[in-house]
């Protein structure tokens, strides 16, 4: 059975590089990135980041108009189901922590509505690697 980890991207940052971390250091067979961006102009952003920081993981962008998260990482997990028979996926999601829980449940709407879809996925795992604002 091969281990495929994919790390949610929203930007390059601490939290993200937490959870590359934490992702190389369970040896996955393969290591992906996936950011979803809106437009050309994030992309730059995102891509020039990426290269300034030395990451050397692929780094799949989507670009969603709508600033959509949901569907585009789940056709995402889709395709890589489609291409590797037998893989477990997991779906590494960094989420910054907050002061209070009700902080907490409004800054991290997206990212719990994504697990909650991807939580009935047959041989998919999800992942929070928290990271702390100081």
């Amino acid at each position: 059975m091969n281990h495929t980890m994919v790390v949610l991207v929203s930007g390059v940052h601490r939290g993200v590089l937490e959870a590359l971390a934490y992702a190389k250091s369970l040896h996955p067979s393969q290591l992906l990135a996936m950011t979803v961006v809106s437009d050309e102009e994030e992309q730059d952003r995102i891509t020039a980041a990426w290269a300034q920081y030395g990451i050397d993981v692929p780094l799949q962008i989507i670009c969603a108009p709508y600033r959509e998260l949901t569907r585009p990482v789940l056709r995402y997990v889709d395709e890589l189901d489609a291409q590797r028979e037998n893989d477990v996926v997991t779906i590494v999601i960094p989420e910054f922590v907050v002061g209070s829980w009700w902080s907490q449940f409004l800054h991290n709407q997206s990212a719990l509505l994504l697990k909650a879809r991807l939580l009935f996925r047959k041989g998919t795992v999800v992942t929070s690697v928290p990271y702390h604002l100081e």
